[in-house]
């Protein structure tokens, strides 16, 4: 019987072993975390680019890119815009600033204005002039 036990060792494994998996456990609670928050802002995101869309005749791409180019100028984060966009009817002053004086004005745009048409800065209507 030369292979003696240490009963002291099983015990300290066993610690070192839960240690490890309670860091693990809590890397991987802030992974889910940081994920539902993105998910949360992604979703915020896409109802604004939505509303965009629909509002001023838009491209998605053209509307995303309304929705950076306001959170740009106004020095404020995508999602705080975005917010904004969502929590009422009239569009807010960012976006309205961000809005090219007509569509053709934007890559790939899905609607091509008349050169008399103009867009009512509030709302999104077309009025002519």
């Amino acid at each position: 019987m030369g292979d003696k036990f240490d009963a002291r060792a099983v015990p300290a494994q066993i610690e070192a072993e839960m240690e490890r998996l309670v860091v693990y456990a809590d890397a991987q609670e802030q992974k889910v975390s940081q994920l539902q928050i993105a998910l949360d802002a992604r979703v915020v995101i896409e109802q604004a680019i939505g509303i965009l869309s629909e509002r001023f005749v838009l491209a998605f791409a053209d509307a995303f890119e309304v929705l950076r180019a306001a959170a740009r100028n106004s020095r404020r984060e995508v999602r705080a815009v975005a917010e904004e966009v969502r929590a009422s009817r009239e569009t807010p002053l960012s976006i309205s600033e961000a809005l090219p004086p007509s569509a053709d004005s934007l890559p790939g745009s899905v609607i091509e204005l008349h050169k008399e048409a103009l867009r009512c800065p509030r709302c999104g209507t077309l009025v002519n002039h």
